[in-house]
């Protein structure tokens, strides 16, 4: 009995203790944040303090477009362990630039600043300009009908084809066919088209609930300008079907251009394709419930979302159409160890949307929402959805995504007064596509594993390197932070 009392006592000394040193922290904030919300004991001894860059070149080799080479920096401004919100925060503000250019001629150059709780209020800015040009992005077409296997007539033999290989599919697109009097055409870019993109993006949050529920109220202006291939003269690396070089060919109407011609537009309310640069003025509003522990890594916590995008004329648009979207986040650490730097994190994403209207840019179809965190949800296809397929390889006005991801941290380190830690993630994703919501069914879902490697640096920056390979082939991707 003596031996029970003195148990006793010590946990409620114990505990004691602990609720003394919580209200001490929640004392130290200007206002009540949700306990959940604090890191991890061991996440908050290896946060670096001050200010410092992180970054590092990117070589890239892409299918799609070759060779890349560019780099990502990162400002982060964490402040000290006297900040009340150094604990609760991934950062105070990050300024993050971007530049890469692939050997295709693909341009991109973006400037993105986030500040949690911003002038130690309940308010958080984030604001994005992002500026590129591809003269290969990807149509593979829109409607349920893009989740059929890739056909073509196959230029060998003049009969209709299925393709097993993406790669065998384009290296017969690329064959230039005779016309009988010398001349040739080709069908290298009947997948392709050339896009060319301006963005502006300013995004306030305000918390609630002690930082789990958040509103999200923004606004984008974006400027999207289109060429097709069809009808113009292509000269570089021609060849026939018997591998003889050929200067030049005319090329053959592409994907765009035949289903424009055929309706499949119209049918959608599809507009936007224009060499001039179109307008789209957007008011955007997002409500979330949020209790993941560390966001740029989470170990715990759940993530809902339900965000919503509107543009008419009267926001000075040429278009008038809505977008939403639901998704859904669990983060669950399974096992720990080696004094818990180590860690096994099951992480699973579950996402759903749709777009209509009278007018539709026909290129918000891409992503399910981009006011979406990490940059928007890019669907189905490519290194942030379905990463064995390639980008935008199934679309629809209405987009169903899975992605589960099993994250393994083993190792971590410091080199340089640098903290680093490794890791390894298999993971499996797939969705579908329907031409409307009343036609969801559970038949002809894509998907695909893959295997990736994570190296974290300094906490708050997160570098992958993802392989997945589909029925239709392989795809490398490599970047930052996870894809959700």
């Amino acid at each position: 009995m003596q031996k029970l009392k003195y148990t006793l006592l010590v946990w409620l000394l114990c505990f004691g203790v602990a609720q003394a040193q919580e209200g001490r922290l929640q004392q130290d904030l200007p206002f009540f944040i949700d306990p959940s919300k604090r890191m991890s004991e061991f996440e908050i001894e290896d946060k670096k303090e001050g200010t410092f860059i992180t970054g590092v070149p990117r070589f890239q080799f892409d299918p799609i477009r070759g060779f890349g080479i560019g780099g990502n920096v990162f400002l982060l401004i964490n402040k000290d362990k006297n900040d009340p919100f150094f604990e609760y925060t991934p950062y105070r503000h990050r300024v993050s630039a971007e530049f890469f250019i692939f050997q295709n001629g693909r341009v991109r150059y973006a400037l993105n600043y986030d500040a949690p709780y911003i002038f130690n209020t309940k308010w958080r800015m984030r604001a994005d300009a992002v500026l590129w040009e591809d003269p290969e992005a990807q149509y593979w077409g829109i409607g349920r009908s893009s989740l059929q296997p890739l056909q073509f007539t196959d230029k060998a033999t003049g009969q209709r084809r299925i393709f097993s290989n993406v790669n065998e599919y384009e290296a017969n697109l690329d064959v230039a066919t005779p016309l009988g009097d010398g001349r040739f055409t080709t069908d290298r870019h009947f997948n392709h088209m050339v896009q060319r993109e301006q963005l502006y993006n300013l995004l306030l949050e305000r918390t609630f609930m002690g930082g789990k529920m958040r509103t999200m109220f923004g606004y984008e202006a974006l400027f999207t300008a289109f060429e097709s291939y069809g009808g113009q003269i292509i000269e570089d690396d021609l060849t026939d079907v018997d591998g003889n070089s050929v200067a030049q060919a005319t090329h053959n109407p592409t994907l765009v251009d035949l289903q424009k011609a055929a309706g499949v537009w119209n049918r959608f309310n599809l507009a936007g394709f224009e060499e001039n640069y179109q307008f789209t003025s957007m008011l955007a509003a997002a409500f979330i419930y949020d209790t993941r522990d560390f966001e740029p890594d989470p170990s715990k916590g759940i993530f809902l979302e339900y965000s919503h995008e509107y543009t008419a004329p009267w926001l000075g648009s040429q278009f008038n159409f809505h977008k939403f979207m639901f998704q859904g986040q669990m983060i669950h650490t399974v096992a720990r160890w080696r004094n818990n730097k180590s860690r096994l994190t099951l992480a699973g994403l579950a996402a759903f949307g749709h777009i209509f209207g009278e007018r539709i840019n026909f290129i918000e179809m891409w992503d399910l929402s981009s006011q979406a965190e990490a940059g928007g949800i890019l669907v189905l296809g490519g290194e942030r959805s379905v990463r064995g397929f390639r980008e935008a390889r199934f679309l629809a006005p209405t987009v169903a995504l899975v992605n589960l991801e099993a994250r393994l941290k083993f190792y971590d380190f410091k080199f340089l007064k640098q903290h680093f830690s490794l890791g390894v993630t298999p993971f499996y994703d797939f969705g579908s596509v329907w031409d409307r919501p009343a036609d969801i069914d559970f038949t002809q879902w894509r998907g695909a594993p893959g295997m990736g490697a994570r190296i974290g640096w300094n906490q708050s920056t997160v570098v992958r390197l993802d392989y997945a390979r589909s029925r239709e082939g392989g795809q490398l991707f490599f970047g930052f932070g996870h894809i959700f």
